[in-house]
Protein backbone atom coordinates (compact mmCIF):
# COMPACT_ATOMS: atom_id res chain seq x y z
CA UNK A 1 0.00 0.00 0.00
CA UNK A 2 1.25 3.57 -1.28
CA UNK A 3 1.77 5.97 1.32
CA UNK A 4 -1.42 7.74 -0.05
CA UNK A 5 -3.63 5.24 0.33
CA UNK A 6 -2.93 4.69 3.45
CA UNK A 7 -3.47 8.79 3.84
CA UNK A 8 -6.77 7.90 2.89
CA UNK A 9 -7.27 5.90 5.81
CA UNK A 10 -6.66 8.91 8.11
CA UNK A 11 -9.87 10.94 9.23
CA UNK A 12 -8.66 13.79 8.64
CA UNK A 13 -7.52 13.36 4.96
CA UNK A 14 -10.53 10.79 3.77
CA UNK A 15 -12.43 13.06 1.74
CA UNK A 16 -9.43 14.11 -0.44
CA UNK A 17 -8.94 12.77 -4.01
CA UNK A 18 -6.69 9.65 -4.13
CA UNK A 19 -4.60 11.43 -6.83
CA UNK A 20 -4.14 14.79 -4.54
CA UNK A 21 -3.24 12.60 -1.38
CA UNK A 22 -0.56 11.04 -3.98
CA UNK A 23 0.77 14.10 -4.48
CA UNK A 24 0.87 15.01 -0.84
CA UNK A 25 2.35 11.72 0.08
CA UNK A 26 5.56 12.78 -1.80
CA UNK A 27 6.44 15.49 0.37
CA UNK A 28 6.15 14.12 3.45
CA UNK A 29 8.55 12.84 6.05
CA UNK A 30 8.78 9.33 7.28
CA UNK A 31 9.99 8.22 10.35
CA UNK A 32 10.50 4.82 12.74
CA UNK A 33 10.89 5.18 16.50
CA UNK A 34 11.78 2.13 18.87
CA UNK A 35 9.77 1.04 21.88
CA UNK A 36 10.10 3.94 24.68
CA UNK A 37 11.64 6.35 22.14
CA UNK A 38 11.16 9.92 22.50
CA UNK A 39 9.11 11.67 19.23
CA UNK A 40 8.88 15.06 20.84
CA UNK A 41 9.30 16.88 24.40
CA UNK A 42 6.87 18.80 26.21
CA UNK A 43 8.06 22.82 25.16
CA UNK A 44 9.25 21.95 21.92
CA UNK A 45 8.32 24.20 19.07
CA UNK A 46 5.25 23.08 16.78
CA UNK A 47 6.09 23.08 13.21
CA UNK A 48 4.45 19.76 12.43
CA UNK A 49 1.68 17.64 12.11
CA UNK A 50 2.16 13.93 13.32
CA UNK A 51 0.34 11.23 11.56
CA UNK A 52 0.81 7.29 13.34
CA UNK A 53 1.16 4.87 10.26
CA UNK A 54 1.66 2.05 12.78
CA UNK A 55 2.54 1.04 16.05
CA UNK A 56 1.31 3.37 18.86
CA UNK A 57 2.54 6.42 21.11
CA UNK A 58 1.59 8.00 24.07
CA UNK A 59 1.19 11.89 25.15
CA UNK A 60 2.50 11.95 29.32
CA UNK A 61 3.38 14.98 31.47
CA UNK A 62 6.38 14.00 33.35
CA UNK A 63 6.98 15.34 36.91
CA UNK A 64 10.43 15.68 38.33
CA UNK A 65 10.65 12.40 39.92
CA UNK A 66 9.81 10.91 36.31
CA UNK A 67 6.34 9.63 36.68
CA UNK A 68 4.56 10.30 33.88
CA UNK A 69 0.64 11.22 33.30
CA UNK A 70 -0.90 9.55 30.16
CA UNK A 71 -2.91 12.77 28.83
CA UNK A 72 -3.65 10.26 25.55
CA UNK A 73 -2.49 7.59 23.30
CA UNK A 74 -2.29 7.88 19.34
CA UNK A 75 -3.54 4.21 17.32
CA UNK A 76 -2.59 3.64 13.53
CA UNK A 77 -4.15 6.58 11.64
CA UNK A 78 -4.33 8.82 14.82
CA UNK A 79 -2.90 12.50 14.62
CA UNK A 80 -1.08 14.68 16.76
CA UNK A 81 0.72 18.45 17.25
CA UNK A 82 -2.56 19.73 15.65
CA UNK A 83 -2.68 22.17 18.79
CA UNK A 84 0.77 23.36 18.16
CA UNK A 85 0.65 23.44 14.54
CA UNK A 86 -2.08 25.84 14.56
CA UNK A 87 -1.20 28.25 17.46
CA UNK A 88 2.39 28.33 16.86
CA UNK A 89 3.11 27.89 20.53
CA UNK A 90 4.83 25.26 22.49
CA UNK A 91 4.18 21.64 22.09
CA UNK A 92 2.36 21.03 25.57
CA UNK A 93 3.33 17.36 26.25
CA UNK A 94 5.38 14.55 25.42
CA UNK A 95 5.26 12.15 23.03
CA UNK A 96 6.79 8.49 23.12
CA UNK A 97 6.60 5.75 21.41
CA UNK A 98 4.87 2.49 23.09
CA UNK A 99 6.31 -0.02 20.86
CA UNK A 100 8.69 -0.08 17.25
CA UNK A 101 6.39 2.83 15.25
CA UNK A 102 6.38 4.63 12.33
CA UNK A 103 4.55 7.63 11.18
CA UNK A 104 4.78 10.82 8.86
CA UNK A 105 5.19 14.41 9.41
CA UNK A 106 3.60 17.48 7.66
CA UNK A 107 5.05 20.97 8.06
CA UNK A 108 2.32 23.74 9.33
CA UNK A 109 2.66 25.98 5.51
CA UNK A 110 1.88 22.68 3.93
CA UNK A 111 -0.88 21.95 5.98
CA UNK A 112 -2.54 25.47 6.09
CA UNK A 113 -2.27 25.54 2.18
CA UNK A 114 -4.37 22.26 2.09
CA UNK A 115 -7.25 23.48 4.58
CA UNK A 116 -7.63 26.43 2.46
CA UNK A 117 -7.70 24.43 -0.85
CA UNK A 118 -9.79 21.50 1.03
CA UNK A 119 -12.54 23.13 3.18
CA UNK A 120 -13.81 19.41 4.54
CA UNK A 121 -10.28 19.03 5.75
CA UNK A 122 -10.41 22.62 8.11
CA UNK A 123 -14.19 20.97 9.50
CA UNK A 124 -12.98 18.01 10.01
CA UNK A 125 -10.17 19.38 12.10
CA UNK A 126 -12.28 21.41 13.75
CA UNK A 127 -14.80 18.36 14.82
CA UNK A 128 -11.51 16.32 16.06
CA UNK A 129 -10.81 19.17 18.01
CA UNK A 130 -13.82 19.27 19.48
CA UNK A 131 -13.81 15.84 20.25
CA UNK A 132 -10.49 16.56 22.19
CA UNK A 133 -11.94 18.98 23.95
CA UNK A 134 -15.21 17.39 25.24
CA UNK A 135 -12.60 14.73 26.19
CA UNK A 136 -10.55 16.63 28.35
CA UNK A 137 -13.70 18.42 30.09
CA UNK A 138 -15.13 14.24 30.72
CA UNK A 139 -11.41 14.46 32.95
CA UNK A 140 -12.05 17.23 34.65
CA UNK A 141 -15.65 16.19 35.47
CA UNK A 142 -13.86 13.19 36.62
CA UNK A 143 -11.69 14.59 38.89
CA UNK A 144 -13.51 17.34 40.55
CA UNK A 145 -16.64 14.61 41.38
CA UNK A 146 -15.67 10.88 41.25
CA UNK A 147 -13.56 8.79 43.62
CA UNK A 148 -11.07 6.88 43.07
CA UNK A 149 -12.67 3.70 42.24
CA UNK A 150 -15.30 5.30 39.99
CA UNK A 151 -12.53 6.85 37.98
CA UNK A 152 -11.08 3.69 37.59
CA UNK A 153 -14.40 2.19 36.26
CA UNK A 154 -15.16 4.99 33.86
CA UNK A 155 -11.94 4.92 32.27
CA UNK A 156 -12.07 1.18 32.11
CA UNK A 157 -15.52 1.85 30.25
CA UNK A 158 -13.85 3.97 27.87
CA UNK A 159 -11.32 1.78 26.79
CA UNK A 160 -13.84 -0.88 26.94
CA UNK A 161 -15.76 0.73 24.36
CA UNK A 162 -13.43 1.46 21.97
CA UNK A 163 -11.69 -1.83 21.96
CA UNK A 164 -13.10 -3.91 24.26
CA UNK A 165 -14.69 -7.95 22.89
CA UNK A 166 -17.85 -8.99 24.67
CA UNK A 167 -16.95 -12.07 26.31
CA UNK A 168 -20.06 -13.76 28.55
CA UNK A 169 -21.52 -11.19 30.96
CA UNK A 170 -18.33 -9.66 30.84
CA UNK A 171 -16.05 -7.29 28.25
CA UNK A 172 -12.61 -8.63 27.88
CA UNK A 173 -9.82 -5.58 27.11
CA UNK A 174 -6.01 -5.74 27.50
CA UNK A 175 -4.74 -5.72 31.08
CA UNK A 176 -3.07 -2.56 31.91
CA UNK A 177 -0.33 -2.27 34.60
CA UNK A 178 -1.91 0.04 38.00
CA UNK A 179 0.83 2.48 37.04
CA UNK A 180 -0.71 3.04 33.88
CA UNK A 181 -4.25 3.26 35.47
CA UNK A 182 -2.82 5.52 37.92
CA UNK A 183 -1.16 7.73 35.06
CA UNK A 184 -4.66 7.95 33.10
CA UNK A 185 -6.67 8.93 35.75
CA UNK A 186 -4.47 10.93 38.07
CA UNK A 187 -4.60 8.86 41.32
CA UNK A 188 -1.55 7.71 42.82
CA UNK A 189 -0.20 4.17 42.13
CA UNK A 190 -1.08 2.37 45.70
CA UNK A 191 -4.93 4.32 45.60
CA UNK A 192 -5.42 2.44 42.14
CA UNK A 193 -4.06 -1.24 43.59
CA UNK A 194 -6.17 -1.14 46.37
CA UNK A 195 -9.09 0.34 44.60
CA UNK A 196 -8.56 -2.54 42.06
CA UNK A 197 -8.49 -5.11 45.05
CA UNK A 198 -12.14 -4.17 45.80
CA UNK A 199 -13.29 -4.03 42.39
CA UNK A 200 -12.19 -7.84 42.38
CA UNK A 201 -13.56 -8.53 45.11
CA UNK A 202 -17.01 -6.87 44.28
CA UNK A 203 -16.51 -9.43 40.69
CA UNK A 204 -16.31 -6.30 38.98
CA UNK A 205 -13.23 -6.73 37.40
CA UNK A 206 -11.25 -9.95 36.99
CA UNK A 207 -7.66 -10.24 35.76
CA UNK A 208 -6.94 -13.63 33.12
CA UNK A 209 -3.46 -13.65 31.73
CA UNK A 210 -2.94 -10.84 29.65
CA UNK A 211 -6.51 -9.28 29.86
CA UNK A 212 -8.93 -7.87 31.67
CA UNK A 213 -12.41 -8.58 32.14
CA UNK A 214 -14.66 -5.74 33.26
CA UNK A 215 -18.77 -6.84 34.08
CA UNK A 216 -20.73 -4.56 32.08
CA UNK A 217 -22.74 -1.86 33.33
CA UNK A 218 -26.06 -3.37 33.38
CA UNK A 219 -24.86 -5.88 35.55
CA UNK A 220 -22.85 -4.38 38.69
CA UNK A 221 -26.45 -3.87 40.92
Amino acid sequence: MSLGEELKNVELFSKIESNKLEKIAQSLKTKKFNKEETVLHKGDAGTELCIVLSGSFRAVLIDEDGDEILLHRFGKYDIFGEFSLIDQKERAGTIIADEESSLCKIGREPFLRLMREEPEVAITMLQILVGRLRKADELIESLAFLNVKERILKQLFDIAKENGEKNGSYIRIKKLTHQEISSMIGASRESVTKCMKILNLEGHVKMKGDNLYLKEPSLFY
